[in-house]
């Protein structure tokens, strides 16, 4: 069985949780391994006995990492949480390894290769759209791993105020939401979304965890 690290996240009484649904999503195809803050250096045994890294939502990204001020709708992420985010990232990625974001997982991908965010969509960004609940469709562009998965539209969630602006290098765009903003970026090792496919429809929820089981057995698609 395939094993993935996986993050947690703080509770306002500074206990560490993962959350249960992710567990759902994963578990029939993975062993996980929830992650705890801990000094960087302490993170290589943890890529050394996994295949894979998700990051999973959270809390906003501290705006000084893109170079912005801090907006007033911005809730912020625990200083910790954070630092083992980006951490991680750093880790798997130069051990060549598979990266999954989701949600959060996305923005701080983009994030730490050097990317930016919009810190709050419905006081800076035209649309109709409530991204913070509104389901919406986005358009799956052609010629990216996604494509092979899903070819037209298709329906996904949303539970976020922050998106995507500028797109790290490294990355293809491959999902855009009718509204357009950014709502997917792959590249030969890394697969992000900022929908939530753990709560989707369990067909849906089919397809995308054999999506991301392929992507991490064959990430080398570029």
């Amino acid at each position: 069985m395939l094993k993935i690290a996986f993050t947690t996240r703080m509770k306002d009484d500074s206990t560490f949780f993962m959350n249960y649904t992710y567990y759902q999503f994963l578990s029939p195809y993975f062993k996980i391994e929830p992650i705890l803050p801990r000094y960087s250096h302490q993170y290589q045994d943890i890529v050394n006995r996994n295949n894979a890294l998700l990051i999973c939502g959270g809390d906003d990204i501290d705006p000084i990492y893109f170079r912005q001020e801090l907006d007033s709708q911005t809730n912020l992420e625990n200083k910790f949480i954070e630092s083992m985010d980006f951490a991680l990232v750093h880790q798997f990625y130069h051990a060549r390894k598979p990266i999954i974001g989701i949600c959060r997982g996305i923005q701080v991908i983009n994030v730490f290769f050097k990317g930016s965010l919009i810190q709050d969509i419905p006081s800076t960004y035209m649309t109709t759209i409530n991204h913070s609940h509104d389901s919406h469709s986005i358009h799956i562009q052609p010629y990216t791993f996604l494509s092979h998965y899903f070819a037209t539209d298709i329906e996904v969630n949303s539970f976020h105020h922050q998106n995507i602006n500028q797109v790290a290098d490294i990355f293809h765009v491959n999902a855009i939401s009718e509204d357009g903003l950014i709502e997917g970026i792959e590249n030969h090792q890394i697969l992000a979304f900022q929908w939530h496919p753990e709560r989707m429809d369990s067909h849906s929820q089919d397809i995308f965890i054999h999506l991301i089981v392929d992507f991490i057995l064959h990430h080398s698609f570029y």
